[in-house]
């Protein structure tokens, strides 16, 4: 695939809202596993990192008055976002970040942060597996969801 040059073109800085951070990391990784050109995928990686890098500290902080329309709505939404992969899928990122481990290629700072990832997504998916998946009815046993 040939990712679009926009991409690689569209201005963002510390003043860019972290909402338009989330959807420039958004745009970058769904083009990340399209892109097939290895410089590509390498521009991609660095475009992430620095939306990430300019994301994490706007974390911790309120969000501005002018945004707060923006996230405000009338109803409650139906959708909302999840991490859902399949189970086989879930289960790879945690041997993948298992073997990344295991190597010592990390610095230990990354270490750390990739151990605390694991536990979650091992969390997550071991409740997942353990998660009820029928109900006992009257009428006999139901299929949840």
């Amino acid at each position: 695939m040939n990712t679009s040059n926009a991409l690689f073109t569209t201005p963002f800085d510390h003043n860019t809202d972290f909402i338009d951070l989330a959807d420039n990391c958004e745009r970058f990784c769904e083009a990340l596993v399209e892109e097939t050109d290895p410089a590509r995928k390498m521009a991609l990686c660095g475009r992430l990192a620095t939306s990430l890098a300019l994301l994490r500290p706007m974390l911790l902080e309120p969000v501005p008055e002018y945004l707060q329309e923006r996230l405000t709505v009338d109803a409650f939404p139906f959708i909302r976002p999840q991490f859902a992969p399949e189970p086989d899928q879930h289960c790879r990122y945690c041997e993948e970040i298992t073997q990344l481990l295991i190597s010592g290629v990390l610095a230990p700072e990354a270490a750390r942060v990739m151990g605390d990832l694991l536990f979650e997504l091992t969390g997550y998916f071991a409740d997942q597996l353990k998660e009820p998946r029928w109900l006992r009815t009257d009428a006999g046993v139901a299929l949840l969801g």
